[in-house]
């Protein structure tokens, strides 16, 4: 590696631009930061300079030129893939583009949802008018999570089903687990179906040995990627990939644009062009440091499973021992990614320094040590979930969405259709989704949830849900 700095050209025209302005008579109404209150002013500080506008030499993200059509260019250079766009509007926004671009370039009405998605595959669907036919991935009961997805399930569900527009697969999990994405593409690739990706955790994936291969590598048609969660990028900033030609590049850019503000944030879309300057530049040597001092702190895994170093997963079985952890973690200033009824997440960060690791590592070994039996609660919210696959779909997610809704207590639920996603939080991924027939024993799953505590996303504190009118 040369001592060149790798190119940043949206912050190089940003920083240009601020040197330039004396008198700002343009949006936004700050004006560089001085009508701000004080407090914000003070700890945004320089910053507030490039929060600009679609000025001569910045660029449109809407018509991209310049400053950003080159920077989307590094990234893709990077990752290897045919195009990049950048999104001031997360991966939210990327997975919803995908699902309808795909659904636009094949002409076809259903997405093959493999394994637990996120509430913005849903979305999707409605942008897309599309319906969704879901493949649940097998329960680690060894792991407190889901596995992988199954190839052969997706084989057998290709080979009875004509109409799939796009297979939708998350990897990694929020847990760390990667899916076998190449063996994916090349089953879903023999029935001409593009395959999405949703590797919102995965950014940093490929950028040294020791890391799991990122999608675009294993051939993936759609890759999202949200760089704010893994990489040194501000939140809500993200990119998607494009590969291949079983998707029209215009109209994921379209379906995208669509779904974006026309006035960018300029500090989100510089915080993404040093994001893919990191990558080019210092990234690789953070992280073989990062994956060396990682290293010390060997981890039990499955043999069959390929995890993400970076995340440490702790299946506890109960959300009381989770909060046991948790609250011992805290105590020593240790916050973690989140605390639910499966277990505690770690996410590590690249140049973080030893002591914190060992911080983390010294309660966790002091918390099994010292771990008090608690009755495990894990059945109740598993079967949740394992129900939800089960359920039956009743209306189309387009349809939902235009029907009216009402809220009915939980008691009251059953053989109602569900208007909106019901998910165990954190990590936000919907146990039940709108259209779906809500059954006697889902009712019965939830109450009992929520007795123990739980906390539930689609649920109120009143106990109510909503259903179709």
């Amino acid at each position: 590696m040369t001592d060149k700095q790798p190119e940043t050209p949206i912050i190089d025209a940003l920083v240009a631009h601020a040197m330039r302005e004396k008198v700002s008579l343009h949006v936004p109404g700050h004006h560089q930061g001085r009508a701000l209150p004080a407090p914000l002013q003070q700890w945004l500080g320089q910053a507030t300079k490039l929060d600009a506008t679609e000025l001569p030499g910045l660029d449109n993200l809407h018509h991209a030129v310049a400053c950003i059509q080159a920077s989307e260019r590094y990234t893709a250079g990077h990752y290897g893939s045919r195009r990049c766009f950048y999104s001031v509007n997360g991966a939210t926004a990327c997975v919803m583009a995908a699902i309808a671009a795909c659904v636009q370039s094949t002409g076809k009405s259903t997405v093959l949802m493999l394994g637990p998605c996120h509430v913005s595959a849903w979305r999707g669907l409605v942008y897309a008018d599309a319906e969704a036919l879901f493949v649940p991935s097998p329960w680690r009961e060894d792991l407190s999570t889901f596995g992988p997805p199954d190839v052969r399930q997706l084989a057998d569900a290709l080979a009875v089903e004509d109409d799939i527009a796009a297979v939708f697969v998350t990897s990694p999990t929020y847990q760390g687990l990667v899916a076998p994405v190449q063996a994916l593409v090349e089953v879903a690739h023999r029935h001409g179906v593009p395959v999405i990706v949703d590797e919102a955790h995965g950014a940093h994936f490929g950028l040294v040995e020791g890391l799991p291969r990122h999608s675009v590598q294993e051939g993936a048609d759609v890759v999202v990627q949200s760089p704010h969660k893994t990489l040194p990028c501000l939140t809500q900033a993200a990119w998607v990939h494009l590969n291949g030609t079983l998707v029209e590049e215009k109209v994921l850019e379209e379906r995208l644009l669509f779904l974006q503000t026309t006035s960018p944030s300029y500090l989100l879309l510089a915080s993404l062009d040093g994001a893919q300057a990191w990558l080019r530049g210092e990234g690789p040597s953070e992280a073989t440091r990062t994956l060396s001092r990682l290293g010390r702190y060997p981890r039990a895994k499955g043999p069959d499973l390929e995890v993400d170093p970076m995340r440490w997963w702790i299946p506890t079985g109960s959300a009381s021992r989770s909060q046991q952890l948790d609250g011992m973690l805290q105590s020593r200033g240790v916050f973690t990614e989140f605390a639910d009824a499966f277990g505690v997440l770690a996410i590590f960060g690249f140049a973080q320094p030893d002591h914190e690791y060992r911080r983390f590592f010294e309660v966790l070994q002091q918390w099994r040590e010292d771990e008090v039996a608690i009755p495990s609660e894990r059945t109740s919210v598993h079967a949740i979930y394992q129900l939800g696959n089960r359920t039956r779909t009743v209306l189309r997610p387009r349809e939902v969405a235009q029907r009216k809704r009402v809220s009915v207590p939980l008691a009251q639920a059953r053989g109602r259709i569900l208007a909106a996603p019901v998910a165990p939080y954190p990590p936000g991924v919907a146990a039940l989704w709108p259209g779906q027939e809500i059954t006697g024993e889902q009712v019965a799953c939830l109450a009992e949830w929520i007795s123990h505590g739980g906390v539930v996303v689609g649920i109120d504190d009143r106990e109510q849900l909503e259903v179709i009118e």
